[in-house]
Parts: structure tokens; sequence; C-alpha cells
């Protein structure tokens, strides 16, 4: 039988433990560590604002630079490009991806600069998957049952063909010479025309006839047109030459929207180098861990073929990039290839005086 003595004994055990532990941590707690405790919080707390500062500070930084350029657009276009583009046919060709503030900048640029825009060509998601089967594209373009991926490669390369028959013809190869051409009127005066020829052939001048690939790609949804400020809908678009081009990259692009623009774009020697100059913004860099796909820019810079016969621009979202580009728009077969920017690749900001 367990006496009354044991209860008093455990109770007054128990009491007695947790005052020696209470006594024990409260003066270890009030002593170093407390203080080291209390130093690593107040340094936590320093270092968290300082970063909260720092962060601060660069999003006004990035806010000016951005107040920067948009008062460059609106007030030093017309005087820096007015008049470079003036009557030349241009048509962007974008991925799906593209922010919209940029492509309406670039846009603006280009009609500040005088060019005849046709348009932007936007590619969707239906074209650059190579998922989807449609019998009226098919049969568009003279397939019998072919295989989503059969259908997908059979659009792209008609509408690369499109593109390349109704592009300014450049002297990107050996063996190319510009040609020179003397009209004379019949009121006697002589006026000379200069255009770039490949391999001495005269530059295609279309038939004015739209391709019936282009619309049927644009009727079944696999490509977009967003017509230019002269144009409707359904005016014609490539139908004749003289295009040049502007390929437009987002900068946090799917993989599939980046092969397919790259498709477009001819790197055998045995065919003649699309007159267009390929763009898009500066890319986010990546969080720890994080893979981003690289843009059209990058992947073309990285490939040597391409990068031999075609400009980059890699920082669309500033002034300095839309300069760039509308330079090297107008630039399209008197100079050599060039990549502009400040990312990696890039030989100079703006392309050099031709």
């Amino acid at each position: 039988m367990i006496n009354i003595r044991y209860h008093i004994v455990s109770i007054t055990a128990v009491f007695l433990a947790l005052g020696i532990g209470i006594a024990l941590g409260s003066t270890f707690l009030d002593g170093a560590t407390v203080d080291v405790l209390n130093r690593n919080i107040a340094d936590a707390e320093q270092r968290i604002g300082d970063a909260k500062a720092r962060i601060a500070e660069l999003e006004q930084q990035a806010e000016d630079a951005e107040a920067r350029d948009d008062a460059l657009l609106l007030l030093g276009t017309d005087r820096l490009l007015g008049g470079s583009l003036t009557d030349q046919r241009v048509l962007l060709v974008a991925d799906q991806g593209v922010d919209d503030r940029q492509l309406d900048a670039l846009r603006s640029v280009l009609e500040r600069s005088g060019a005849d825009l046709r348009g932007t060509l936007v590619l969707r998601e239906r074209l650059a998957s190579g998922t989807e089967s449609d019998d009226d594209l098919a049969a568009a373009l003279g397939l019998v049952d072919p295989t989503p991926i059969e259908l997908r490669d059979a659009a792209t390369e008609a509408l690369r063909t499109a593109l390349a028959d109704a592009g300014t013809p450049l002297a990107d190869d050996e063996g190319a010479d510009d040609a020179t051409t003397t009209t004379v009127a019949d009121d006697g005066e002589a006026s000379t025309t200069t255009t770039t020829a490949v391999d001495d052939e005269e530059p295609a001048t279309g038939d004015g006839t739209e391709p019936d690939e282009l619309r049927a790609l644009l009727d079944r949804g696999f490509v977009d047109l967003e017509p230019g400020p002269q144009y409707a809908d359904d005016d014609p678009l490539l139908a004749e030459g003289g295009y040049r081009y502007v390929f437009v990259g987002s900068a946090d692009p799917e993989p599939a929207d980046t092969d397919l623009l790259l498709a477009l774009l001819p790197d055998d020697a045995d065919a003649a180098a699309l007159p267009a100059v390929i763009v898009a913004s500066t890319q986010r860099p990546a969080e720890d861990g994080e893979e981003v796909a690289p843009t059209i820019v990058r992947r073309l810079r990285d490939d040597d073929a391409r990068a031999k016969r075609y400009t980059t621009v890699d920082d669309l979202e500033t002034f300095a990039g839309l300069v760039a580009t509308t330079f090297s728009v107008a630039d399209l077969g008197s100079v050599e290839p060039g990549h502009y920017g400040q990312a990696d690749g890039a030989s100079a900001v703006l392309p050099p005086s031709p």
C-alpha cells in the first residue's frame, strides 16, 4: 500500500525540479545567449531593411529608365529616325508570347521612320505545336492525310517560301552583287535605282496575288494578322516583292515558338538569307536552379551558320534597342550582319554608319 509520504516526496521532487530548471534557464538566458540572440535579431532586421531599401532604389531606377525611354520614344524618334525607312515595306513576324506593349512601341517607331508597315503576323500555337490536324489546310497545301508533324512542317515551309518570294533580295552569299538600274522617262530624264540582288538575279517583284497557302493559314487560325495602319484585314499580303522583316521573339519564350521562328530563317548557303532582323527584349535572369529557355536572339547568336547571315538586337524594350532595330532594317543589304544590344554576343549598342 502506497503511503502518503511517497506522494509528498514525489510532489516535492517535481516542484524542486521545476524550480531548479527555471532558475538555471532564466540565469542562462539572461546572460550571453540572450545577448547573442538580440544581436542576431538586430542584424537580421538591419539586413532586411537594407535589402528593402535597395529593392526600392532599383525599382525607382527601373521606373526612371522606363520614363526616359518613353520620353525619347515620344520626342526623339522623328528627329533621329524620320525618313530612314520611307516607303519600305516592313512586316513584323512575332511569336505568340511577345508582350503587346513591346510590339506597340516597335510599330510606332517603324511608322515614324516612314516605313510602309504592312502588319504583324503572329504565329499561333496551332502551328508551333505540331499537334494539330486540319483537313482544309492540308488540302490547301496539297497533302493527303498528313500527320500533325507533316502538316506543321509543310505549313512552315510554305510560309517560309512566301516570305522569301516577297522579300527584298540581299547580297548575302558569295558572288552576290548590287544591281544598278537606270531608267529613262518619256521626258528624257534618267533616274538611277540601286537594288541588291543575289547571284546577279533581278529582285523578285511578285505577281500581285497573295499566296493561297498564307490565306489558308490565316483562315484556319494557324497564324493571325494585325494589319498595318493603312491596311485592312482582307488586303493581300506578301503579294509583291520588296518586303523587309522584323522577327520578334518573346523575352520568356516557349521553345516550340522559337523553333518555329528559326525554321523560317534559311541557314543553308544554297538558300538566300531572308531580309530579316531578329529581335527580342532583355531576358530576366534565371533564379536558383531555374532553367530559362533562351530567346531567339540567344539561339541565333549561338548558331554559327545563322549568326553570319542575320542581324540581331537583344534589348528591344529600350529606346536604344528600338533605334538599333530601325537602323538595322534600313541597313539590310548594305552592311554586313551584326549583333547589337547589351547581352552576350553583342558587338555594340547601335549599328555603325553604313
